[in-house]
């Protein structure tokens, strides 16, 4: 994300860039996959107001896309697949000495621990897993229930529903694990339970649900049934304050995790955590060690990642920040990350589906969702499902995995 971008830009358009294009590999497509386009494109814009800018980022979305369709072979719609051909190199891990800088409320000085860790650049031209596969998937451009524009972040309770921050529309919607929809709730305004461009969301053992309210600065907290709790943040740098409040994530201690973008050559981008309440504990992250941090997540082990978007990495920390490791050699942005219960790791990268990992980075496996396809916001449910929140297409996906 580049200074200098306008903040009444929606985040989803500042987090993919602004600039979307169109997946490299469409393999079917023409006059049906036309008029989607042009629908999505529609959609689009009716997500962005009156901002000039973000109109201009769906036009140029739509003619890159329209293009790419009319250039595919063989086009036969609605079947727009895709084939994804992993071909990337794979680099020595390297030992290095990482500087972490921890500031807690409750500890007046600042420390600064120095930690050798090991520094992950790898991929691979074969896959040590068969990628997961398509078995479900609903929504589509519009406002109606269960109709989404832009959305972005995704969440799972324990009883397995489904939250999606559904930025465009300024309000999160539930649905239970077969995509049936089940309410909704937010508006547009900076009111209690208002919403502008919520991106991320996160649930915690509680059955609560967090929202990250980017345009607002801040967090909003609510019961499962969307019954307003607490909100804390607002616009700044200082403790407890957010840029762009993006990505939200919870641990089994009930600790909350917000990513923290700056549009100021990224100098203040940074994780803070805060406990249930929104009390603020510590926050780590100064001086470019992050390029814009628009999600984060958590594994059982308490460890905390980090999608290092501008970075196209991963870094990976335990619970009070100090650095682990981090893997990069992505292939496109990261704008989600998610763990299954046994430690592995989905990334899903706008321009280029989702990468699956282990929690030291090895790569495992990847894979695409048809045409139009652009991951945002991913998430696994107990039985290891994946689900997605398909941006390009307006739609959440969810994916078996073997």
């Amino acid at each position: 994300m580049k200074a200098g971008v306008p903040s009444s830009v929606g985040l989803a358009m500042l987090l993919v860039g602004g600039g979307l294009t169109a997946s490299p590999a469409l393999a079917k497509c023409r006059s049906d996959c036309k008029k989607q386009i042009v629908a999505e494109a529609k959609a689009c814009k009716s997500g962005c107001g009156k901002d000039k800018v973000c109109k201009k980022a769906c036009r140029d979305e739509k003619t890159s896309d329209v293009a790419a369709c009319k250039a595919a072979t063989n086009p036969t719609p609605p079947d727009c697949g895709e084939t994804t051909t992993t071909t990337t190199t794979s680099t020595p891990a390297v030992t290095s000495s990482t500087t972490t800088t921890s500031t807690s409320t409750s500890i007046t000085s600042t420390t600064t621990s120095t930690t050798s860790t090991t520094t992950s650049t790898s991929a691979s031209t074969s896959t040590t897993e068969p990628p997961c596969s398509s078995v479900l998937q609903w929504g589509a451009p519009g406002s109606g229930n269960g109709e989404f524009i832009n959305p972005t972040g995704i969440a799972i309770d324990g009883s397995g529903n489904i939250y999606v921050a559904d930025s465009g529309n300024n309000r999160i919607q539930k649905f239970d694990a077969s995509g049936t929809f089940l309410t909704t709730w937010g508006s547009s305004g900076s009111g209690d339970g208002q919403f502008s461009n919520p991106f991320g969301v996160a649930t915690d053992g509680g059955g609560h649900v967090y929202v990250a309210d980017s345009g607002n600065s801040r967090v909003q907290k609510f019961d499962a049934s969307g019954t307003f709790l607490t909100t804390w943040g607002s616009a700044g740098s200082g403790t407890g304050q957010f840029g762009l409040s993006a990505g939200v994530a919870t641990d089994g201690s009930e600790s909350v995790y917000v990513s923290d973008v700056h549009n100021d050559n990224h100098l203040h981008d940074r994780v803070q955590k805060f406990d249930a309440s929104g009390n603020f504990l510590l926050t780590w992250g100064s001086g470019g060690q992050f390029d814009s941090p628009v999600a984060v997540a958590t594994d059982t082990s308490g460890h905390v990642y980090v999608a290092d978007t501008g970075n196209l990495r991963i870094q990976k920390f335990d619970a009070i920040g100090t650095f682990l490791t981090m893997w990069g050699n992505l292939k496109s942005e990261a704008e989600g990350v998610a763990t299954n219960s046994t430690g592995d790791v989905y990334v899903s990268e706008f321009h280029a589906g989702i990468e699956k990992f282990d929690g030291s980075g090895t790569f495992l496996t990847a894979w695409s969702g048809g045409f139009n396809f652009k991951p945002v916001g991913v998430a696994t449910d107990a039985s290891g499902n994946v689900y997605v929140v398909d941006y390009g297409n307006n739609r959440v996906q969810k994916f078996a995995c073997p």
